[in-house]
């Protein structure tokens, strides 16, 4: 399996899943480039949405007939216990694309956790992209070991590890997933978009222990806290290590680091139309 996945992973073209996006930037026109179909001069603003934070994008169980694309922001995969807690099983990154046939259950909703800007694609036309579209194929096949990397790492980390563990690990891996500006002396500066409520949910504990857990790593001289969603990483190897992340800090960065690298390099503001190849 393993081979076979680094098979497919050889066959993908950099353009694949490649869209300009202003993500973090003001406003402005922007091609869509997602390669999968013939071009449209949409003018059509379905085909491209923007969403504030906490919208429900996908209902598990409701049918639907789209799936989505991420340009900018996180969605996150969540549910509730019986008791009404709510629980963060998953979240999603720009580049990954979400909402296949059967993929959610009922009672599980992905929604938006940051501003996201997302791209509605009709999903019986995707579904034939796939089928005749090898290096598309490969990268689904890519993103699906991603995510379910991602999945297996919380799962362990909620059963094995201690709050401050779990959050270092955290921090270690948004400085590649997340705005992060290295400094000539060996640190760097991390803005964190994901609300503390939902990095709480997310590593199943509380808002409060997210709190005393980032002061007892300042506290320790591994980060410094400059506001509640910016932090100056000190030592980063150290909050590699404390997060028990040693063996998979690589794995499980690289492929979101690739794709986020991908789209701001191809953000170029346009006078022309935007064109939109989502197919519809």
């Amino acid at each position: 399996m393993e081979q076979e996945l680094l098979g497919l992973g050889g066959a993908v073209n950099q353009d694949i899943l490649s869209v300009k996006t202003s993500a973090d930037r003001e406003p402005g026109r922007m091609r869509c480039s997602l390669p999968l179909g013939r071009k449209l001069a949409c003018g059509d603003a379905r085909h491209r949405e923007e969403r504030a934070p906490d919208q429900v994008v996908i209902s598990g169980g409701a049918h639907s007939q789209d799936v989505w694309f991420i340009r900018s922001g996180i969605l996150r995969v969540q549910r509730h216990a019986v008791d009404g807690r709510r629980q963060i099983l998953s979240l999603f990154f720009p580049g990954e694309i979400v909402g296949f046939e059967g993929e959610f259950r009922d009672g599980i909703t992905v929604e938006t956790a940051t501003q996201c800007g997302l791209c509605r694609i009709d999903r019986r036309k995707f579904d034939s992209m796939v089928d005749q579209n090898d290096a598309l194929r490969a990268e689904l096949f890519r993103q699906k070991q991603d995510q379910l990397d991602r999945l297996h790492w919380l799962t362990w980390s909620l059963g094995a590890l201690g709050p401050e563990e779990r959050l270092s690990a955290f921090l270690a891996l948004c400085s590649k997933i997340m705005p992060y500006q290295p400094l000539p002396d060996g640190t760097g500066v991390l803005s964190v978009t994901l609300p503390r409520r939902d990095i709480a949910d997310l590593l199943g504990t509380t808002v409060e222990s997210i709190s005393r857990a980032a002061h007892k790593l300042a506290d320790d001289g591994v980060i410094e806290i400059r506001d509640p969603a910016c932090f100056r990483i000190l030592d980063l190897p150290r909050l590699i290590t404390l997060g028990k992340i040693d063996g998979l800090f690589d794995r499980l960065t690289v492929g979101l680091s690739r794709r986020r690298r991908q789209l701001e390099s191809l953000f170029v503001p346009s006078d022309d139309d935007s064109v939109c190849f989502c197919g519809r």
